[in-house]
């Protein structure tokens, strides 16, 4: 018990480490993210239904390409209120939903080394557990809103139930196993179609192997189906309301004749029938398992100790989940599109494994002397992959200068009031609202204060920065001059572009690359260059961080690396900029000085 506790904290923590040290969010988050967002500030309405929806709800002005569904938004954001009225004006509502879908993610992991220890045993447990949190992706997007960390969630507990555990009576197991198809059955109803491909692989391996029979298998799947179907009709048919003129999808035998619409059936359509997904873009067959695999795995050593994991399972190899995952993905690899998250799901399995093919050959380690050193390969990788995740969450953390650009902008505007009495009005273009606008960073800023802003004091609160953002995308708008009338701020990639007078107060800074520095060529923390900001007539120009080197004080590069070094490149992405009335007056400390940007 003691051991399994230990496991699931040290799961928790790693999750909520990466979610504080990347709070911030991307576009494809953005959907369940602003709709738990409006759930929680306008619930659900009574009358007027309609009307009331479009007007405050995110999703009417960005539909998508295909609907999504509301099921997850409705049970976060109701898990997420009490939390939220407790800690409102310390942090932001978007740390707290976060890390109430990182919590969950947590607990099915959790659940699923309680089933690894009993199949599998203590140490397989733990293998498990430091395989799979010193990997990036499964415990970086684990706080993350996509419909496949959702998925996931609800993927890793069917699996937990569908591990086979020794000395577990017959009758109980069997019951395990419809549990398991069960849940996938609801998960691949409600949140993502492509685990039906997984389902039916699984189903086929129990019935194959006399696991389970024929009716065990359907009467579990029309439970999970009937159950995930009525509860995603009833709940996106109202958020959709999919039934009026304005309705912005159409899935056809059911929402024309009905007024119903099932999210996860257009996403079917869409991607799998009429091959849509290929728009944006398109990989070779071989990808997810040449690519995505191992990107997902990082460690390399865990691909060699997969097949001996399956080979020496303590369990029949009939009863590994093995072939049921490399079928769903072989299947799935016929889309030309592919992103690695519509297979993270098969994460868990394979790194189960790998930690079965380790418990293994450390089991034998005094047996011979290659026992020993791959024993001693096997613990040293782990610190190693750590090591390599935690540079990645590095870099990712500066992927989101929308984000941190918005968290910035929220400092300067209690001591800067709007010229009208509306609230502030600040337009974002299209990198801001790519890497980190959400409607809950427009509430409030992340944390009651910061350190970038000289304007802020320790008893700043998040209430009184509240703005309205512009998302205008359209070139000939954005080229007239009088839609600048009413701009107050701007958070930009490109200040030359925006027409009026803006003067710039800060900026962001963020990841550009890695730069490689050659023999001879000396070394620095810092790197500066000139870059326009301004227009040119106007002189506009600001210094801007272009590289960061590493100091060298061992010799390491002259001795071992014969003058060769590696250094990380920063450049300023987004500024933040306001417009002047009249006089302006200069401030100290901020990052982007006087310049002036427009026309």
């Amino acid at each position: 018990m003691f051991l399994t506790s230990s496991l699931g904290a040290l799961q928790l923590l790693t999750i909520l480490t990466h979610l504080v040290s990347a709070p911030y969010t991307k576009v494809e988050e953005s959907f369940n993210l602003q709709a738990t967002h409006d759930i929680l500030q306008y619930g659900l309405a009574r009358e007027n239904t309609t009307a009331s929806l479009q007007a405050d709800y995110d999703h009417f002005t960005f539909p998508g390409a295909v609907p999504r569904t509301f099921v997850g938004p409705v049970i976060l954001s109701g898990l997420s209120r009490p939390l939220i009225d407790v800690v409102e004006g310390r942090v932001n509502g978007q740390l707290v939903v976060r890390g109430v879908l990182g919590v969950f993610s947590a607990l099915s992991l959790n659940l699923f080394t309680r089933a690894v220890r009993k199949s599998y045993g203590s140490t397989t447990a733990v293998l498990y557990t430091l395989f799979q949190l010193s990997q990036f992706h499964l415990p970086y997007y684990s706080s993350r809103l996509l419909p496949n960390t959702f998925a996931l969630i609800l993927s890793t507990t069917a699996f937990s139930f569908l591990l086979p555990a020794p000395g577990t009576p017959s009758k109980l197991q069997v019951g395990y196993y419809k549990v398991g198809i069960y849940i996938l059955t609801f998960t691949s109803v409600v949140f993502r179609s492509e685990l039906a491909i997984l389902l039916a692989f699984i189903s086929l391996q129990l019935l194959f192997t006399r696991r389970v029979h024929l009716g065990n298998v359907i009467a579990a799947g029309v439970a999970g189906g009937i159950i995930g179907l009525g509860i995603t009709l009833g709940i996106d048919s109202y958020f959709w309301q999919s039934y009026t003129p304005a309705a912005p999808f159409n899935t056809p035998l059911l929402t024309e004749k009905t007024g119903l619409i099932w999210p996860e059936l257009s996403g079917f359509l869409y991607n799998a029938i009429e091959n849509k997904s290929s728009d944006w873009g398109t990989s070779p067959w071989h990808y997810y398992f040449t690519n995505s695999l191992p990107k997902l795995l990082l460690n390399p050593l865990l691909l060699l100790l997969i097949p001996a994991g399956i080979y020496n399972s303590p369990r029949t190899t009939s009863e590994a989940y093995i072939l049921p995952t490399l079928g769903f993905v072989g299947v799935y690899s016929v889309l030309p599109h592919k992103e690695w998250r519509f297979i993270v799901y098969v994460v868990p399995i394979l790194t189960l494994y790998a930690s079965i093919g380790g418990t293994w050959i450390l089991n034998r380690r005094s047996k011979s002397p290659i026992y020993a050193l791959t024993s001693l390969l096997i613990i040293s990788s782990i610190p190693l992959a750590t090591l390599a995740s935690a540079g990645m969450l590095l870099i990712s953390s500066y992927n989101y200068p929308g984000g941190q650009g918005i968290n910035k902008l929220h400092h300067y505007i209690p001591s800067s009031p709007p010229s009208t009495q509306t609230l502030p009005k600040v337009h974002l273009d299209t990198l801001t609202c790519m890497t980190g606008a959400t409607r809950f960073l427009q509430d409030a800023p992340l944390y009651p204060s910061s350190p970038h802003s000289p304007h802020t004091s320790t008893s700043s609160t998040l209430a009184p920065s509240k703005i309205t953002f512009d998302k205008t995308e359209d070139e000939t708008t954005l080229l007239t001059p009088s839609f600048w009338s009413d701009i107050e701020w701007v958070i930009t990639s490109s200040p030359p572009r925006i027409i009026g007078k803006y003067e710039i107060v800060d900026s962001v800074t963020g990841w550009a690359g890695i730069r490689v520095y050659r023999p001879g060529e000396k070394v620095g923390r810092l790197e500066v260059r000139e870059s326009r900001v301004g227009n040119e007539e106007e002189g506009g120009r600001k210094k801007s961080w272009i590289g960061r080197g590493v100091e060298d004080g061992w010799g390491v590069r002259d001795f071992l690396l014969r003058g060769w070094w590696v250094g990380v490149r920063m450049e300023e992405l987004v500024w933040v900029l306001r417009k002047q009335n009249g006089i302006v007056e200069k401030e100290d400390g901020g990052g982007g000085g006087g310049g002036e940007a427009g026309v």
